[in-house]
Parts: C-alpha cells; sequence; structure tokens
C-alpha cells in the first residue's frame, strides 16, 4: 500500500516536502517489509511513501522523488539512526527540497486525482 505521510493542504496549495518526509526514503521500514522508494503526490496534495508496485496498482498521482535520486544525489543518512543525515547531506538536501517545492508550486494542481499515474 502507500502509506501517507502527510495531511491533505488547502486546495489552494500545493503540498510543501520537508526533511523528514523525503529521508523516510532513506529509512528502511520495520518488520521486513519492503523499502518505499517512492514519494507520491496524490491528486488531493497528500504525500504517500510507496512501492513502484504499489504505486501503479494505485493508479493516481505522480512521483516527486525516488530513493534513487536522493542517493545518486549523494544524500544519505546515518544507518541505524532512524533518519539522521549523514555529513554533507544536508546542503544537498535543502537544495533539491528548494527545487522541488518551486517546482510543485509552479505546476500544482496539475496532478491528476484519478485515472492513472501521470
Amino acid at each position: 500500500p502507500m502509506y501517507p505521510i502527510s495531511a491533505a493542504p488547502s486546495a489552494a496549495r500545493p503540498p510543501r516536502l520537508t526533511r523528514v518526509q523525503v529521508c523516510a526514503l532513506l529509512v528502511d521500514p520495520p518488520g521486513g517489509h519492503p523499502p518505499r522508494t517512492v514519494l507520491v503526490a496524490t491528486g488531493d496534495g497528500v504525500l504517500h511513501t510507496s512501492t513502484p508496485d504499489a504505486f501503479w496498482a494505485e493508479g493516481c498521482g505522480r512521483v516527486v522523488l525516488t530513493r534513487a535520486e536522493l542517493l545518486d544525489a549523494g544524500i544519505r543518512t546515518v544507518p541505524r539512526s532512524g533518519g539522521r543525515l549523514s555529513a554533507g547531506s544536508g546542503p544537498r538536501l535543502d537544495a533539491l527540497l528548494d527545487a522541488l517545492n518551486a517546482h510543485l508550486a509552479a505546476t500544482w494542481p496539475a496532478t491528476p486525482a484519478a485515472g492513472g499515474p501521470a
């Protein structure tokens, strides 16, 4: 399933990504669950962590960020720290968040509410 990690913003505002939400992609889930490797914004503005298979099965929203993109950008967390950023990752993550939030603000609400991934 897709796991909501934010409440729905007001209809006029796009979702706003935070460090905590993005770091959820880098922390392995407990109990042997598959890693949630995509951050998805659904049409109602709620952010979810998900697996690629669950995202396609749900059939709505758009992928905002993937775990692979974070790792490619050099953003890491300290192992078994619960999501604490590794040295040097903070400024990279902040720059990425600035760019992603600006993109969401410029393109929202172009996310489909239903009818398949965008």
